[in-house]
C-alpha cells in the first residue's frame, strides 16, 4: 500500500468527520428532529474511517520495523501530545456544550434533558477531529505490534 493511498483514505475520511460535526450537528437554538440528521452522513463516513484505520495499522508496521529507539521514543511523544491535546479540547468543547444546553442529559431544565448520550445535539462529541487524530494516532501506534510479521515477510522476498 502506497503512502498516496493513505493521504487519500486519511482526507476522504477527516472531510467526512468534519461534515458531519459542522453540517449535521443541531446547534442549541435548532429544534429536534425525528431521526439523527449525522445518521446517513455516517453510513458513507464509517467505511471510509475503517479503511483509513487499516491503512494507518500498516504504514505504522512499515513504519516500526525500520524504526531506531529514538524513532520510536518520537513517535511514542507524539503519541502522548495528542492524546493529551485531544482530551483538552474535547473536554473544553463539551464543558461550553454543556453551558449552552443549560446542563447534562440528567439535568431538569436541560435542552438535552432525557436524552440519550449521542443524540442530534452532540454528534460534535463523538465526531470531531480529535476523536479522529487520536484514533489514527492509535492505529499507527498499534502496527508496532505487526512489525515482526511484516520484517519476515520482507526477508523471505515477499512485499
Amino acid at each position: 500500500m502506497s503512502k498516496l493511498a493513505w493521504y487519500i483514505s486519511l482526507a476522504i475520511s477527516l472531510f467526512g468527520v468534519f461534515v458531519v460535526r459542522y453540517y449535521f450537528t443541531l446547534a442549541p437554538d435548532e429544534s429536534l428532529k425525528n431521526i439523527n440528521p449525522a445518521f446517513i452522513p455516517l453510513v458513507f463516513v464509517i467505511p471510509f474511517l475503517l479503511i483509513s484505520l487499516f491503512i494507518s495499522f500498516v504504514i505504522g508496521a512499515r513504519y516500526f520495523v525500520q524504526a531506531k529507539g529514538q524513532q520510536i521514543v518520537s513517535y511514542i511523544v507524539v503519541l502522548c501530545v495528542i492524546l493529551a491535546l485531544s482530551t483538552y479540547l474535547e473536554y473544553t468543547q463539551v464543558q461550553a456544550d454543556l453551558t449552552a444546553f443549560g446542563g447534562g442529559i440528567a439535568d431538569k431544565g436541560s435542552l438535552i434533558f432525557n436524552f440519550p448520550i449521542w443524540n442530534s445535539y452532540t454528534n460534535g462529541w463523538f465526531v470531531n477531529e480529535m476523536i479522529f487524530f487520536s484514533l489514527q494516532a492509535i492505529a499507527f501506534g498499534i502496527g508496532f505490534f505487526k512489525r515482526h510479521t511484516i520484517e519476515l515477510a520482507q526477508q523471505e522476498g515477499g512485499e
